[in-house]
């Protein structure tokens, strides 16, 4: 059975939007047209016959159904339904009205309805265009044009033939309606000096090298011709205007034979008199291809019936620039009762629904794409992780690929582990998109039942064994888990134990949009407290490991430090990415983390030259270097990234005085994108400024900074240098979050900045930020921000100045009520010393205003810490160790 495909989000684009993306782009829309009839003759498109709904009592009156697919490597289907009611203009109203529905090419949903008038008038003046481009004979080009109808279609059709390059020294109008000539030769003066009304159909013909036929006649009415014998090019757009005669004695050039000869247009009408089609010379497309040369000393006539493909091409142009301007009226639920279906078993988690884009404001993509941040690099992210393992474990088997404890494994056993796990795992029934949560230690067995995993094409998902049983539970329903599987310690045993979990389960639902490949999914705790499932993408994790290689420089001589929990982002890339060039992981279990001294002392022991921390575990990292005074603190490390929480200046001049031969890179990203997406290498100039830099774009990632206006509810571009809130484009975003849409549809966006991004997805991060000419800077959460005395202020900026102090430590700052019940800020500090709380107040207030002083100082002995290492802000209110009042 097949996967279940994704539904795709119903969109409305009304005439006003159409109108503003067609407007002034006469020749890409040209193009667009031409390759188009290209396109269908050589059947790239299905284009079935018209038809016709009539009415017998109202003659004149018919709506037309004009089906239509477009092959290649965008495809798409879609229905142009359009109205000719003649009688409307008596009322007051356009003659014609038409919409335009676009089919998705993989499910057959609709997916847009369009206001079409305009895309129908716009697609037969570009077809017209493109037509007197081509058949106008060399050195014989119309300079003296007649427009017989004076409607919307003919003032579309001069505006495409102006734009094609046709200079006229004289344009005629007429039409029976000689109020409606008038009106269109006023507007034509105002760019022409020379417009004649013309009194008869017979003295605009004479006098016209190129005449244009735009009305609403349902049967011929030129007859004579004689009227023709200079030869003019004639633009048969309303198709029932000209004699059978006439066209009979021209050269009769159409869109697409079978089409034309139908509805008793005047080719067809010709059919029926002569009984044979051999009037007929060719298609436009025999003429733009070659194949058919017009003459010069004959009348020639193009009588398109107006193909449906043009419609859709132009439609779904259309949609694509309405839906990168953020233009689209969205309707998430107006397919109603799709899961009526059960969906199939065994479905990676694939986007049941489009992502909403970002409400732009007016020119706000163009300065956005002007201010961002990216680093296209070329890295190959097709390649698998068990491929590039087995090329390792067949040329140097015995080369070590982990370290635990005294014991390593080799890239041959390693390997070995990895077929085992695989097919334990494949004799349990797991296969491509089942969710497995893991449950074990961290080790070399989680690295090969994460490659086993892909190789089968199903998807990683972490389970920390300390979780409460609630919350394990939770997470294995929310996740889709088919299977859980308990390895180390938890399996009790040296044999993995792999159980099914719910073998019936229905797939988990990942809202989305854009292409990828799930590949593992890392719950948060996100700052509701529930938690959160982030899918991330096979080719965005191959992109973060690959960067991880180019920016560090890793070689077969690393060893990079396996240290972070495994439900932590890090750890994915910290038991992964050496293993991509032959490098060793170097395990660093539990009961060694429990202690700094223990950490310090077997980073020195393995020779670890690549470690990743957060800022509290770099904190006793440098205060255990600093101890060893007398000879140089791990040696072989080259270096030490922090991540996870904001690296301050004070913290990392420490680091750099103390591991001096160690490079310090500050990283920063979230899990929804595959893990840290900015590196920035901290220098000695770095350490003046109150916050660190964390710095440009990883590979292929693309930055922006935004800002939102509450009153519009749209988004613009943050100024240079200015604050704002830090959206994520390019190959690391993920999909969303597992089973929960409302949660995905908050922070994802459909990527409406980059037509081309790989995902097409945009994450919004909820990070204030700015961008300058050292790359993006970091400045707290944006649901940090507090407003306490009428003042709104982050209290990120606050802990930024307070850690500069040369005895604080570490620090957090909260806000509380006070004895009024108004709220005030709290400092929490962590200081080996006894600093004295004015003094901490007045290095505050010399960088500060005085409504971002705390009023209330709070010395802790240490600070709390969250299960990834984060300074848990959420208990900061309760701890009172040591309080003191203002």
């Amino acid at each position: 059975m097949e996967d279940q495909r994704p539904l795709p989000t119903f969109g409305i684009v009304p005439g006003a939007i159409v109108h503003a993306v067609v407007d002034g782009r006469h020749k890409e829309i040209m193009d667009l047209v031409e390759q188009t009839y290209r396109l269908h003759g050589t059947g790239g498109t299905i284009n079935p016959p018209s038809y016709f709904l009539r009415f017998a009592d109202r003659p004149r009156d018919r709506i037309i159904a004009l089906p239509a697919a477009l092959r290649g490597e965008e495809p798409v289907s879609g229905l142009k339904w359009i109205s000719s009611f003649p009688g409307n203009l008596d009322a007051g109203i356009p003659r014609a009205s038409a919409v335009l529905v676009l089919n998705d090419a993989e499910t057959g949903y609709p997916f847009a309805c369009l206001e079409s008038s305009i895309i129908s008038a716009v697609r037969t003046a570009a077809s017209a265009a493109v037509a007197a481009r081509s058949l106008s004979r060399t050195g014989k080009e119309p300079t003296r044009v007649g427009f017989i109808g004076a409607g919307l279609i003919a003032r579309y059709l001069h505006e495409y033939l102006v734009a094609s390059g046709t200079e006229f020294a004289e344009i005629g109008v007429y039409d029976l309606e000689r109020s409606y000539a008038e009106a269109q030769a006023a507007q034509l003066r105002a760019t022409h000096p020379h417009v004649t009304v013309h009194d008869t159909a017979e003295q605009l013909i004479r006098g016209s090298d190129l005449v244009v036929l735009a009305t609403t006649a349902g049967e011929p009415y030129l007859h004579e011709t004689s009227w023709f014998e200079h030869h003019p090019l004639v633009l048969n757009v309303s198709l029932r205007d000209l004699d059978p005669d006439i066209i009979l004695d021209s050269v009769n050039i159409v869109d697409d034979v079978e089409h034309v000869l139908q509805a008793n247009t005047s080719v067809h009408l010709a059919e029926q008199r002569t009984g044979d089609r051999g009037f007929l010379h060719g298609t436009l497309y025999d003429v733009l291809t070659g194949r058919t040369e017009v003459p010069d000393d004959r009348t020639v006539v193009f009588s398109p019936f107006g193909l449906g493909a043009l419609d859709l091409a132009l439609g779904y142009f259309v949609h694509r620039q309405a839906v990168e301007r953020g233009l689209t009226v969205d309707i998430p639920d107006f397919f109603h009762d799709t899961d009526r279906f059960h969906p199939p078993k065994s479905a990676a988690p694939h986007p049941p629904e489009a992502l909403r884009p970002l409400e732009l404001a007016s020119g706000a993509r163009e300065r956005a794409v002007r201010r961002h941040r990216a680093n296209p690099v070329p890295l190959d992210t097709s390649g698998r992780l068990v491929d590039l393992v087995k090329g390792w474990a067949e040329e140097q088997p015995e080369r070590v690929a982990f370290v635990e404890g005294d014991d390593t494994v080799a890239y041959g056993p390693f390997f070995e582990r990895v077929l085992e796990m695989r097919a334990l795992l494949a004799d349990q029934g797991c296969g491509a998109g089942d969710v497995v949560a893991c449950v074990g230690d961290r080790c070399s067995d989680t690295a090969a039942l994460f490659i086993a995993l892909e190789d089968l094409g199903a998807l990683y998902l972490p389970v920390d064994p300390a979780w409460p049983a609630a919350r394990v539970a939770e997470v294995l329903r929310r996740g889709g888990s088919r299977y859980v599987v308990e390895y180390g310690r938890n399996a009790g045993g040296s044999r993995p134990a792999v159980r099914a979990h719910d073998p019936g389960a229905d797939r988990a639902a990942v809202p989305g949009g854009g292409k990828g490949e799930p590949r593992y999914i890392i719950f948060t705790s996100g700052s509701t407290g529930r938690p959160k499932g982030a899918v991330v993408d096979r080719t965005g994790m191959m992109n973060h490991l690959w960067a991880k290689v180019h920016d560090l420089g890793l070689t077969a001589d690393d060893a990079v430090a396996f240290t972070a929990p495994l439900v932590f982002d890090i750890s994915v890339w910290q038991m992964l990415a050496p293993l991509l060039v032959g490098g060793r992981v170097v395990v660093f279990p539990d009961e060694v983390m429990l202690f700094p001294r223990r950490i310090f002392n077997a980073l020195e022991r393995t020779e670890t030259t690549v470690a990743e921390v957060v800022p509290s575990l770099a904190t006793v990292l440098a205060q255990e270097a600093g101890r060893n005074t007398d000879r140089t603190p791990l040696p072989a490390l080259r270096w030490l990234i922090s991540t996870g929480e904001e690296l301050v200046p004070s913290l990392a001049e420490r680091l750099l005085t103390v591991l001096p031969h160690a490079r310090l890179m500050n990283a920063y990203g979230p899990t929804e994108c595959s893990d840290d997406v900015t590196h920035h290498v901290v220098t000695a100039a770095d350490l003046g400024r109150n916050r660190l830099p964390v710095g440009q774009p990883i590979a292929n990632a693309v930055l922006y900074v935004l800002v939102h206006d509450p009153d519009t509810g749209t988004w613009d571009a943050a100024e240079p240098g200015r604050a704002g809130e830090l959206f994520v484009g390019g190959v690391p975003v993920g999909h969303g979050y597992v089973g929960d849409a409302a949660a995905t549809s908050g922070a994802f966006h459909r990527d409406t900045l980059d037509p081309g991004s790989p995902t097409g997805r945009l994450y919004r991060t909820g990070d204030l930020a700015r961008i300058d000419e050292d790359g993006v800077h970091y400045l707290g959460r944006t649901d940090r921000q507090v407003k306490v005395g009428g003042v709104r202020l982050e209290l990120g900026e606050v802990e930024a100045v307070l850690s500069r102090h040369p005895e604080v430590e570490s620090c957090a700052v909260s806000v509380a009520a006070d004895a009024g019940g108004r709220p005030e800020l709290v400092a929490h500090y962590v200081a080996p010393g006894e600093p004295r709380t004015d003094d901490l107040r007045n290095h505050l207030s010399a960088a500060l205003p005085a409504a971002m002083v705390p009023k209330r100082w709070v010395r802790l002995a240490a600070m709390p810490l969250t299960g990834n290492g984060k300074v848990d802000h959420r208990s900061l209110p309760g701890r009172q160790d040591r309080a003191e009042a203002p």
